[in-house]
């Protein structure tokens, strides 16, 4: 869903013409963001944890940029998640089978929720045009974030 994020918050920034403040802050390094992308997709739990650390160190120096916050606050929530959970998101499992979703690798089915699992994916959203997700706490915090970075006009 973050790909559906990003699209949908880069045409409002184009639509309201705040495209540029996007593209002219001062991002502090930028360059290093694909390294946790990447790491994430390795499949090995302490990458994934690392991944999520350097993640949250990219928020904290970039914190004055509107949204960096909301994100940061965000991974931290779903790298601890994570963390408590072998290296996978919890989902929980009504919902999983409700929205006939399929649950790879980096997910683990939940029935009941506590508190190793409470931060887990269990917000189910369905787009306009069909696509079916369930979302956490975590991810609702970093697409909030997403949203303010580039529809914020702050230090543009």
């Amino acid at each position: 869903m973050i790909l559906d994020v990003f699209i949908i918050a880069f045409l409002l920034s184009v639509v309201t013409k705040n495209i540029r403040c996007v593209f002219t802050r001062d991002y502090k390094f930028l360059y290093l963001f694909p390294i946790p992308i990447v790491l994430q997709l390795l499949k090995n739990y302490y990458l994934m944890v690392f991944s999520f650390i350097l993640l949250a160190f990219l928020c904290f120096v970039n914190r004055k940029i509107p949204g960096f916050k909301a994100i940061g606050a965000g991974t931290v929530l779903n790298g601890l998640v994570m963390s408590m959970n072998s290296g996978r998101m919890p989902a929980y499992e009504p919902f999983v089978n409700l929205l006939g979703l399929h649950v790879g690798s980096r997910h683990i089915v939940f029935e009941k929720f506590n508190f190793a699992n409470i931060l887990g994916d269990y917000i189910p959203v369905i787009l306009p045009w069909g696509r079916k997700f369930l979302i956490s706490p975590g991810d609702v915090l970093v697409y909030i974030g997403v949203f303010l970075l580039f529809l914020s006009k702050k230090r543009c």
